[in-house]
């Protein structure tokens, strides 16, 4: 298997700073890991990451509400169904990327088709999916729960929220609509190996 598969979709980039890479992936599936990895190895490049999530997290932490996937996942879908808005966030991003002084900007956690065009295309940027086993994600999610009701879920909990608006986009966006696919199913030493692969190949020239 590659290092990385180059999915062969093309455009015409926007070589002004900052660059933008947008990652795709399932929970657990290594996107901060990969921004981790990224700051490692390229540590002379100001990396900013922004996570799509974080608009969520602030509404539902000035309401009050338990910070968990569900209600996360509620008030994105109640938002964008009020609005009729798939790409709701996109002008909200927009916003807080406006100022950003940063050789490269990761996108953390893209989830709607709407936003790829506006956030990714439209800026010359890169759509990164990276491609994980359910069965590797929920060992991940199990060992580092980023939300409430992750903290010692069970299989079954983990594929109801498998199941839910938010998550059901992520793999056809990423199997259809990615720039790059990058596998995580093993080791961080070799998941590493293929995102310096990926930085070098598609990233670094471009600088």
């Amino acid at each position: 298997m590659p290092l990385f598969f180059w999915t062969g979709i093309r455009y015409h980039p926007d070589m002004s700073r900052p660059f933008i890479i947008a990652t795709v992936a399932e929970k657990g599936g290594g996107k901060g890991l990969f921004i981790q990895l990224t700051r490692k190895i390229l540590p002379e490049k100001k990396i900013v990451s922004v996570r799509f999530s974080d608009i969520w997290r602030e509404i539902v932490h000035l309401l009050g509400q338990e910070e968990s996937r569900e209600n996360i996942s509620q008030l994105a879908t109640a938002v964008r169904a009020a609005f009729k808005n798939e790409g709701i966030l996109v002008d909200a991003m927009h916003k807080r990327l406006q100022g950003i002084d940063a050789d490269i900007v990761i996108l953390d956690g893209l989830r709607k088709a709407e936003e790829v065009q506006p956030m990714v295309r439209d800026r010359g940027g890169i759509l990164l999916y990276i491609a994980t086993s359910p069965e590797a994600r929920f060992a991940r999610r199990r060992e580092h729960a980023e939300t409430t009701d992750e903290k010692g879920m069970t299989w079954e909990q983990f594929m109801r929220h498998e199941a839910i608006p938010t998550e059901t986009s992520i793999r056809t966006i990423g199997e259809t609509m990615a720039d790059a696919i990058i596998e995580n199913n093993g080791t961080v030493e070799e998941f590493g190996t293929r995102v310096a692969a990926f930085l070098k190949a598609r990233v670094v020239p471009r600088l």
